[in-house]
C-alpha cells in the first residue's frame, strides 16, 4: 500500500469515526429531548430550542460527512 492509499484509509477511517461520534450524539439529544418534557413548560421550550439547533447541526454534519464518503 503506498503512502496515499494509507492516507486515505485513515481519513476512511476518521471518517467512520466521526460518523458514529455524531450519530452517538445524535441518539443522546433525542433522549435528552424527551426528558425535557417533564421540565416546567418556558424552560421546556428553551430546552427543545436548543436540543433542535444541535439536532440539526449533527444532521447537518452527518451528511457532509456521509457525502464526502461517497
Amino acid at each position: 500500500m503506498t503512502n496515499e492509499q494509507e492516507g486515505r484509509s485513515d481519513d476512511r477511517q476518521m471518517a467512520e469515526s466521526q460518523l458514529s461520534e455524531l450519530q452517538n450524539m445524535r441518539v443522546l439529544l433525542e433522549e435528552a429531548r424527551g426528558l425535557s418534557r417533564n421540565l416546567a413548560y418556558h424552560r421546556r421550550v428553551r430546552l427543545e430550542s436548543t436540543i433542535g439547533g444541535a439536532l440539526d447541526e449533527v444532521d447537518r454534519q452527518i451528511k457532509e460527512l456521509r457525502a464526502a464518503r461517497s
